[in-house]
């Protein structure tokens, strides 16, 4: 198949502008300067037509900045690219032959360019199009676009500047714009770009979003609890990421209010104005008669109420649902204990929710890819499925961010510029999970010039010991929100750090060291940095012999839960001093952030401590899973309970941590690169559960863990089988 490079269509606005460049280092020059289109919804048309002989795939190629959603024959296709940056920009691949007839087909696609600068896509840059070509067995076709821009939707920015709301006016859309025998008669040609755009394409090889049809599990007419207006009040049962679709009739002009939300106030009315930041209030247009509504973005949410106006009767509710594709069936998880079972679904959930074409850190105020947070959903998402692919794109993501800083930026893809120090020295935690899994050196090898680039960005902080000191070009975090970094003692300000020499940036540090140490031992490469020497440097600074813990600063004498997970995590702890820090930690708690979580579960389980790790997933303090789903959670929150964050998230897959601590610790089961099979399966089932059933997949095939009157049992079969 012949390369991807057909022209590129836009309309007059965009055809003569230079593309902006949105890239800059988080403190060094303003924000750029936005394009003064925004919010833009443009319709096109083409037509394809084919011989009744043709047999065989028709391939189309398509990409669109920033957005594409494709109809062909009025029939839904499929949406993307998947969000990228415009030097390794995506097109989609997809065999059109199942939607043509013979005859005159028309393909039409509904382009998106949002113009804000944020964490969503690289918009705001001046490139806004769409480009593709067919190819046959017999010849290739690039399509010419007609265009129509679309005056139905309006509304105001929200969240992060992550979306507009659609407020929809029925009376300005382009009815039946996608069938054949709609009239484009009055529409525009659009031209070929005018200016060179910069894009160098590649294939998508991640799949494309499931989109699906949701029902309500709640639907009821009912009179307003405060209001006594009549409305429908919609409960999808859990939290969905997706768009609420809805049939009415109505008069010209007749007008439906919509709010949707993650949970409901005590009289019973949806929270449109959200905790997390959001304004899901919206506003729906009725020309006279029958009305579909047109959602085109999405929402996190649960809850929805429909107010209807005089003239409007609602006839139907569904949602639209989207994600990354997740088969329910793949990974199970089964016990005797409803808590754990509830702890690992809400855990699925999010998953499920924030994985759409990216890791989002959440899908309503922020829909952006954080580093931090991709490790623990990603490690989760690679059980849940049995894939990396949705990894592996995330890392060459973040690795292509190494053109702007090469100590690599905190979110990716987007025009949003963020750099958060913690997350680029964790960014060789995802490259050693995909090695964990796949035992690919190739891929290992590709992004190792990666790995030492952020090395060798980090150390023109070191002084003479090799600690780092006052790492002044990217925000430390240590932890978020910043109530839950245990009374850290060491100031944080932003943008620029205090001066000074302090515990998590340098245990992070070190931690990126060993790793980078590792992956030269998997290639077979001489060492490039002296671990041990920085280690002990390290251990000189932090460890406080009386304690046996390690203090925040080496000025300090307070010892944050924080400044000894990372040390415990990464081995930097001395032998004596072992049992000592994690009895420290089992004594603290989870009084940290629901990402360090993950690190707290790990290197206890690492250390040996299976069964604290398995009563601390189950903990009933205000600090741990059983909180959130006191607090009604259908997807694991940002922080452990709606009041420990002033915009508290319902749905933040960055605490999934119990899915892969679970599998992995607890039960045993884990991939294991000396192993023949690939795995190692070491069982730390605490004896409280005699009963349970897991599923995972694993190298192309399903395995199934067994618990039975204290007897496990480990059965594998192909993933079309259920194993017993």
């Amino acid at each position: 198949m012949k390369k991807y490079n057909p022209n590129w269509y836009t309309i007059p606005e965009f055809a003569a502008k230079k593309p902006i460049c949105v890239y800059h280092k988080e403190q060094e020059q303003d924000k750029p300067k936005e394009h003064g289109i925004r919010n833009l919804h443009v319709l096109g048309r083409t037509y394809y037509e084919i011989e009744k002989s043709l047999t065989g795939t028709v391939w189309l190629r398509i990409t669109a900045d920033d957005y594409y959603k494709l109809y062909i024959n009025e029939t839904f296709v499929g949406q993307g690219p998947a969000p990228a940056y415009p030097e390794a920009y995506y097109y989609n691949k997809i065999n059109i032959a199942p939607y043509l007839k013979s005859g005159k087909n028309v393909l039409a696609v509904h382009l998106y360019y949002q113009g804000l600068i944020n964490r969503v896509w690289n918009s705001g840059d001046n490139r806004f199009g769409v480009a593709a070509d067919i190819i046959t067995e017999h010849d290739d076709f690039e399509p010419k676009w007609k265009y129509q821009i679309s005056q139905a939707y309006s509304g105001e920015p929200v969240g992060y500047d992550t979306q507009f709301l659609e407020d929809f006016d029925g009376r300005l859309w382009e009815e039946n714009w996608n069938s054949l025998s709609y009239d484009d008669s009055g529409w525009q040609m659009m031209m070929p770009a005018q200016t060179e755009m910069g894009y160098c394409f590649q294939e998508q090889l991640i799949k494309p979003l499931a989109v699906s049809k949701r029902d309500p599990a709640q639907l009821i007419n009912r009179s307003n609890p405060v209001t006594g207006e009549m409305e429908w009040f919609v409960d999808m049962g859990q939290e969905i990421t997706g768009a609420l679709n809805i049939l009415a009739e109505g008069k010209e002009g007749s007008r439906i209010k919509i709010h949707c939300g993650e949970e409901c106030d005590d009289s019973g009315n949806v929270c449109y104005e959200m905790r997390c930041g959001c304004r899901y209030e919206e506003e729906w247009i009725l020309r006279e008669g029958h009305n579909i509504l047109e959602p085109f973005d999405y929402k996190g949410f649960r809850y929805a109420q429909i107010i209807p106006g005089s003239g409007a009767v609602i006839k139907a509710v569904t949602a639209e649902e989207r994600h990354y594709p997740m088969e329910e069936s793949a990974c199970t998880f089964r016990s005797e204990n409803k808590t754990l079972d509830q702890i690992f679904k809400i855990c699925k959930n999010a998953v499920k929710c924030g994985t759409q074409e990216g890791y989002l850190d959440c899908p309503t105020r922020e829909k952006g890819q954080y580093l931090g947070d991709a490790i623990v959903t990603a490690h989760a998402q690679i059980w849940l499925t049995g894939s990396v692919e949705m990894l592996r794109k995330c890392i060459r993501q973040f690795a292509l961010t190494d053109r702007i800083c090469p100590g690599l930026m905190g979110v990716a893809p987007g025009s949003f510029m963020q750099e958060i120090a913690d997350f680029s020295l964790l960014w060789f935690q995802l490259l050693l999970l995909d090695y964990k899994f796949t035992k690919d050196r190739e891929f290992l090898r590709t992004y190792y010039p990666t790995a030492k680039k952020i090395i060798r960005h980090f150390s023109k902080y070191e002084r003479a010991d090799g600690l780092l000191c006052q790492v002044a070009d990217k925000w430390n975090l240590v932890d978020w929100p910043e109530n839950l970094r245990d009374a850290y003692d060491f100031s944080l300000t932003r943008p620029v750090v205090a001066p000074g020499c302090h515990n998590v940036i340098n245990a992070l540090y070190i931690g990126a060291i060993k790793s980078l140490t590792e992956v030269e031992e998997i290639l077979e490469i001489d060492r490039s940095v002296d671990f041990e020497r920085r280690k002990a440097s390290y251990i000189k600074a932090f460890y406080r012999t009386g304690q046996k813990l390690f203090a925040d600063s080496e000025t300090s004498s307070h010892c944050a839960l924080h400044s000894n997970i990372y040390p415990l995590y990464f081995g930097l702890v001395p032998g004596e001093a072992t049992e000592t820090v994690a009895g420290f930690l089992l004594q603290k708690g989870l009084c940290c952030g629901v990402m360090v979580s993950y690190y707290y579960l790990k290197a206890l389980a690492a250390s040996g401590y299976y069964q604290d790790v398995y009563q601390t997933l189950l903990n009933e303090t205000k600090y741990g899973w059983v909180n959130m789903l006191r607090e009604g959670a259908t997807a694991c929150f940002e922080a452990w309970g709606k009041e420990q964050k002033w915009n508290t998230s319902l749905c933040h897959p960055w605490a999934c941590a119990p899915i892969p601590v679970l599998i992995e610790d607890v039960i045993g089961f884990a991939p294991d690169p000396a192993q023949k099979e690939g795995f190692r399966f070491n069982p730390h089932i605490p004896k409280e559960l005699n009963d349970l059933e897991l599923t995972v997949p694993f190298n192309g095939r399903r395995y199934t863990i067994i618990r039975e009157q204290g007897k496990t049992y480990l059965n594998s079969c192909n993933p079309s089988e259920k194993c017993r």
